[in-house]
């Protein structure tokens, strides 16, 4: 194999190109992700594939565009991380270095405020619950135009005030994990987070912002998240 592993690459890029592409289109997508490859968007060992290497390694909007039929046919879920859930602190998770996660645990760089509640405990959750079993599964419309969370979502956990969600991008599929946990006293704690790669390009943000403004609109909350 050579000192980059490109053969390794290669094999991958048989396996993932759609079937649909073919000929040029395909050949040309076949170029672009060894290119990807190459420069570390894929990683071999994981499949770890961040939002703005793979846009990039497609060239941008055009080339998405273009492309769109691998865009959504390839598929980065990423591993489900083991150690998810309420601490015995009562805290969550916090966040890596990279600028893909939000947490109410994250250090200044990552920390979020938690959402506040002046309601009974059960109301709360009932609020919260639903608020996110509404979260459109076609995704939303970010202020600035774009869509996130347009390959669905779905709620893996709902346990006495801890929700557990994993949210899907349309385009490669890549997975966030999103923590809930309403606790005594009035406050939520939360986490978002990519599982791969670098930027987000905002996504997370964006989401809890979507999700703490429809908490809004039931009263009875305080949802300015500092983000």
């Amino acid at each position: 194999a050579s000192p980059d592993g490109r053969p390794k690459r290669l094999a991958f890029i048989t396996a993932y190109t759609p079937k649909r592409t073919s000929g040029l289109a395909g050949t040309m997508l076949a170029l672009t992700i060894l290119a990807a490859t190459t420069a570390g968007a894929v990683k071999s060992n994981g499949l770890a594939v961040s939002r703005r290497s793979a846009f990039q390694a497609l060239g941008g909007a055009v080339a998405i565009n273009v492309f769109a039929p691998a865009a959504y046919a390839l598929k980065f879920p990423g591993e489900q991380p083991k150690d998810l859930g309420v601490r015995p602190d009562g805290s969550l998770k916090g966040c890596p270095s990279s600028p893909n996660c939000w947490s109410t645990s994250g250090d200044a760089q990552h920390i979020i405020k938690p959402l506040e509640y002046s309601k009974n405990k059960d109301a709360a959750i009932a609020d919260l619950v639903s608020v996110l079993k509404a979260y459109p599964q076609e995704g939303i419309t970010t202020a600035d135009g774009n869509l996130i969370d347009g390959g669905g979502n779905q709620i893996v956990s709902n346990d006495a005030g801890y929700v557990y969600m994993q949210f899907t991008s349309k385009r490669f599929g890549f997975v966030d994990d999103v923590e809930f946990s309403v606790q005594d006293g009035g406050q939520v704690k939360l986490r978002s987070a990519s599982r791969q790669g670098d930027s987000d390009l905002g996504v997370n943000g964006a989401r809890l912002k979507y999700i703490a403004a429809k908490l809004a609109e039931k009263g009875g909350w305080k949802t300015e998240l500092g983000i």
